[in-house]
């Protein structure tokens, strides 16, 4: 078990049986116990076409996560993570299902991959943390105690905050048990702050005159779905599918594979081309919903109000913000390791806000680049994690480095390109958060 003993194995499994049944747990694979991220299931499925799931796709390292240098020493992490693996939601599970029905409605089957589709039943779950994406959160914790140690103690808990959906707040309870059982107990956490999606929060993109990507998304899913679908149509005669069925089979791959923890029939109805393409639609609409090109510019200030609470805490100051952040709720200053829970949409304005990810040329609605950037499965993945550290060095002065799922991010606007940049410098770099222009930004998400 990657060199844990099996005295702390014991511990992180009798912790999960007995906060299963408390419901801290959703439902948790007694099949093993994960103890580093990179080490999950396989799934069935190849990871390579597990990373070709977009925003569905199962957290995995970007890269490989290093310590600062010899005479630096972290003082302070904060971290922004997405929640665990899910079932669809309302919307998205209906249209799955609709899609599912056209195709079994045809006279016949012509391709034996198919033939599942004779007594299949669609059954999954709406909106809800999956076993998979509660063994996820659990394991980011428990990486987080191991890779901080040193900024924990008695008087140094993290400080956990969650937005309000029910699968963020899980995803943080279970992020809690994984730490204090990679400290054998020594450290419990809890989840400090619920806030709530009904108002103002920093935790969760809210604008209500944003674009929401479709129209991008539209003009790709015209470009490459009908070939899918004529050769679809071909194996199932009659049953008429068109491209927005394309897409909702293709999602039934991720879904159901990550909901049964083995491959879904439906991955094999497609090839590397089809969910190479399917990547592609994530990455528009996350590039087009709440990233640099939502067309009204309302992307990346959906992001400024967690970029300045971020700020506040490098700088043990009061938080400057005119958009998302309520000042009526605790925010404790001064600390050592902060955890916020969130949603995907959310994490990339704060990419945008921040100035990470900036693509120099959008993503063309009609030909993928396939040396691009911009990538939502290596930046929103289930379970995707920004970690933010502040770091001292003993020639002086503070400094800040991103890891964005284990990959260091270059802090061009603020640095070297080598990844750390001096703390005055990040604030600096972070103007927009704190202009006027946001402010009439945020003004014009509901004006």
């Amino acid at each position: 078990m990657l060199g844990i003993s099996v005295v702390l194995f014991l511990l992180i499994y009798g912790a999960l049986l007995v906060l299963s049944l408390f419901g801290y747990l959703t439902r948790p694979s007694p099949s093993r116990v994960v103890t580093d991220p990179d080490d999950a299931p396989s799934l069935g499925v190849p990871k390579h076409i597990q990373k070709m799931w977009g925003q569905y796709a199962p957290w995995h390292p970007a890269g490989h996560y290093t310590p600062p240098p010899e005479g630096c020493n972290i003082t302070q992490v904060n971290i922004l993570q997405r929640h665990g693996a899910r079932f669809p939601n309302d919307d998205d599970g209906a249209a799955y299902h609709a899609s599912i029905k056209r195709l079994t409605a045809a006279r016949k089957f012509a391709d034996p991959r198919l033939e599942f589709l004779q007594d299949y039943k669609y059954d999954l779950g709406t909106e809800t943390l999956l076993p998979y994406g509660a063994m996820q959160s659990f394991e980011a914790g428990a990486q987080a105690f191991r890779r901080y140690a040193h900024l924990v103690g008695p008087a140094h808990i993290p400080f956990v905050r969650a937005s309000g959906k029910r699968r963020v707040i899980d995803s943080a309870r279970n992020w809690t048990v994984g730490f204090a059982a990679a400290s054998r107990q020594r450290y419990n956490p809890s989840v400090d702050l619920i806030l709530s999606e009904e108002r103002n929060n920093t935790l969760n993109n809210d604008c209500p005159n944003a674009g929401d990507g479709s129209e991008q998304m539209d003009e790709w899913l015209g470009v490459f779905a009908p070939a899918v679908a004529e050769r679809l149509n071909k194996a199932a005669p009659g049953a008429d599918l068109g491209a927005e069925d394309v897409f909702n089979l293709l999602a039934m791959c991720p879904f159901e594979t990550l909901a049964r923890q083995r491959a879904s029939p439906f991955c094999a109805l497609f090839n590397e081309d089809d969910f190479r393409a399917f990547e592609y639609h994530g990455d528009l609409e996350k590039y087009y919903k709440t990233g640099y090109g939502e067309p009204h510019g309302l992307g990346r200030v959906q992001g400024v109000g967690y970029v300045n609470e971020l700020l506040a805490r490098l700088t043990g100051t009061p938080v400057r913000d005119h958009t998302q952040h309520n000042g009526s709720l605790p925010f404790p200053l001064h600390g050592t390791l902060y955890a916020d829970f969130t949603h995907e949409n959310e994490m990339v304005a704060v990419f945008a806000a921040m100035g990470l990810f900036n693509v120099s040329v959008p993503p063309d609605t009609h030909e993928m680049d396939p040396a691009r950037e911009w990538v939502a499965s290596r930046m929103v993945p289930f379970s995707a994690r920004m970690v933010v550290e502040r770091v001292v060095c003993a020639a002086g002065g503070e400094s800040v480095r991103v890891f964005v799922n284990d990959k260091l991010q270059p802090l061009e606007f603020c640095g070297e390109g080598d990844g750390v940049c001096a703390l005055e410098s990040f604030v600096e770099s972070q103007a927009y958060a704190r202009s006027e222009q946001s402010r009439e930004d945020f003004e014009r998400c509901y004006n």
